[in-house]
């Protein structure tokens, strides 16, 4: 490529950083009207296992998804033998790292971040996930043997309190004195967070072996067959998730949709707005899994931090979670306190410091290694 068309490239790094994070700020919009329609869940139910039980349904279905997608990519570039090939030179640890990525970062992570979504406010599920690069770190501590530098406990500490305001008005906005449901899905949300940190420590080392292709394959593949697994032990092979497919979509599940209010308030009658039949619900999920919460941002997002600077990159992702939060609430009426709006601005602001500190000492690790190559 030539010095023009890769300055041309690297000027556009950090605009597809930004739309890959902006794609994903509208997957709850779709993701949650289908959650909140599982077999058996209502709110206040005590169908424990509704929402897990379509979570991993829906999972399920995304992996496969996400395979088709992957596979003719991964024909057309090289085929399969190469991963064959790099499989078979994989050591116990290598193992170790691809069965957590797989079955801990693609397929546990998406079940719990699903349940949250459903079961609690989905911007503060999506908030919550900026953790990642706090427990990142901290895995990269005990796991790479990295030592966090006095920035992370710095970092960690004030970021502690912005999660803190996040979920401390949501345990208790129903008036009630503890509000479980919110409870669970915040939990929920903070164990999704823990999964996809701790899978890019592991995926760190995978990727000295294989390429991003590759290992995104392989994620999905192992994820895939987990979950075929993990659904046979939840009991959803029957008739009541077979027949979830077929049900439709209801797109209007909020309990106070503020885009029905906007219509209201026109004078124009609003119902919900039902789509029924096998189609809609898997073009939903299909959604979902390639260009919102899958494979289409994952894409993008790579592409374009290669070619960004930490400081830009930092950025433009917060297009993820402040867009998110405009698109819940007009989307879904999903909104924030004031307390919880002060909470969303220390943590964004905090982890995006840190991740921009922890990039730069990337950089100079890199450089310094390459000198001491050079001498």
């Amino acid at each position: 490529m030539s010095d023009g068309k890769k300055q041309i490239v690297n000027k556009f790094g950090p605009a597809l950083v930004s739309l890959a994070n902006a794609a994903r700020a509208f997957d709850a919009p779709v993701r949650n009207p289908l959650l909140v329609q599982a077999p058996g869940f209502s709110w206040g139910t005590t169908n424990y296992l509704a929402m897990p039980r379509a979570s991993a349904f829906i999972s399920l279905i995304e992996h496969f998804f996400g395979i088709i997608i992957l596979a003719p990519i991964i024909l057309i570039r090289r085929g399969f033998k190469q991963i064959f090939q790099t499989l078979k030179e994989f050591e116990k640890k290598d193992w170790f790292a691809l069965i957590y990525v797989s079955m801990g970062g693609s397929a546990l992570g998406l079940f719990f971040f699903l349940i949250s979504l459903g079961m609690g406010n989905p911007t503060v599920a999506i908030l919550l996930q900026k953790t990642q690069p706090l427990i990142t770190l901290a895995f990269a501590a005990v796991i790479l043997k990295e030592k966090p530098t006095w920035q992370y406990y710095v970092a960690l500490s004030i970021s502690l309190i912005g999660v803190f305001l996040i979920i401390f008005e949501e345990l208790i906005r129903s008036g009630q004195p503890f509000n479980w449901v919110a409870f669970i899905a915040i939990l929920c949300s903070l164990l999704a967070a823990t999964m996809w940190g701790g899978s890019t420590v592991f995926g760190r080392r995978l990727t000295e072996k294989l390429n991003y292709w590759d290992l995104t394959f392989l994620r999905y593949v192992g994820g895939f067959f987990f979950l075929l697994v993990f659904n046979g032990i939840l009991l959803t092979y029957n008739n009541t998730y077979f027949g979830f497919l077929f049900a439709g979509i209801n797109v209007s599940p909020g309990l106070y949709d503020v885009s029905d209010y906007l219509l209201l308030s026109k004078g124009i009658s609003v119902y919900p707005q039902v789509y029924n039949g096998f189609w809609p619900v898997i073009a939903c999920i299909a959604y979902s899994a390639v260009l919102t919460g899958g494979v289409l941002p994952l894409v993008l997002y790579y592409f374009g931090l290669k070619r960004s600077k930490a400081t830009i990159a930092g950025l433009a992702e917060l297009a993820f979670p402040l867009l998110a939060i405009f698109v819940n609430y007009f989307f879904l009426g999903y909104g924030l306190t004031t307390l919880q709006i002060i909470g969303a601005g220390i943590l964004l602001v905090t982890v995006s410091m840190l991740s921009y500190i922890n990039t730069k000492e990337n950089e100079k690790a890199r450089m310094a290694e390459q000198q001491t190559i050079k001498n």
